[in-house]
C-alpha cells in the first residue's frame, strides 16, 4: 500500500512475521543514492542505504535493523510510569524486516534498469549477525572474496546479477 506525503516521500506499509505493521518511508529519489527507513510507532527501527552508479549498478551501503529500541511514550500515563520503571529495549531483528528492506532495494534496482547489486561485508557486520552470509545467499546473492569494488575493510563481497 503506497501513501502520499507532503514531504515528497513515499510511504509503504510492510508486515513482520507476526503481522505487525511498519511504515517504510523512502526519502525522495536522488540520482546517486536513496534511503529507506522502517518506522514503528513513530520510532525508526531500521534503515536501508543504497548508492546508484548509473547506468547499471546499485551498491547496498547498509541494511540495519535495530536491536535496542525504546519507544517514546504514547501518552502522559506511560511517561509517568517510565519515571518509576525503566522500559526494556525491544529487539526488532529476526522478524523479516531486513528481508523487506533487501526486497525493496532489489525492486528499486529493477525499476531503474540496474543490472547488478553489490556490497561489502565487514567482520563487524558478521560478528553482529553471524547468519548474514547465509541470509544474502538465501536471497540469491553470491558471496565473493573482497575485490577493488569493496570497501577497504571488507572480508567478503556480495553480488546479485539482475539480468
Amino acid at each position: 500500500m503506497l501513501e502520499s506525503s507532503s514531504k515528497n516521500t513515499a510511504r509503504m506499509i510492510v508486515r513482520d512475521r507476526q503481522e505487525r505493521e511498519y511504515r517504510l518511508q523512502v526519502d525522495p529519489d536522488e540520482e546517486q543514492y536513496f534511503t529507506a527507513k522502517l518506522l514503528y510507532r513513530n520510532s525508526a527501527i531500521g534503515m536501508l542505504q543504497c548508492v546508484l552508479y548509473p547506468p547499471d549498478k546499485l551498491v547496498i551501503g547498509d541494511i540495519i535493523i535495530h536491536s535496542e529500541v525504546i519507544h517514546a511514550p504514547d501518552h502522559l500515563g506511560t511517561a509517568l510510569l517510565r519515571l518509576l520503571v525503566e522500559p526494556k529495549p525491544i529487539d526488532y531483528r529476526r522478524r523479516g524486516l531486513g528481508t523487506h528492506l533487501l526486497q525493496f532495494a532489489i525492486k528499486k534496482a529493477r525499476q531503474r534498469g540496474i543490472k547488478r547489486i553489490y556490497g561489502s561485508l565487514t567482520q563487524e557486520d558478521i560478528n553482529n549477525n553471524p547468519n548474514l552470509v547465509k541470509w544474502y545467499e538465501k536471497h540469491g546473492f553470491k558471496v565473493l572474496p573482497p575485490s577493488t569494488e569493496n570497501i577497504e575493510n571488507a572480508v567478503c563481497g556480495i553480488s546479485l546479477d539482475l539480468r
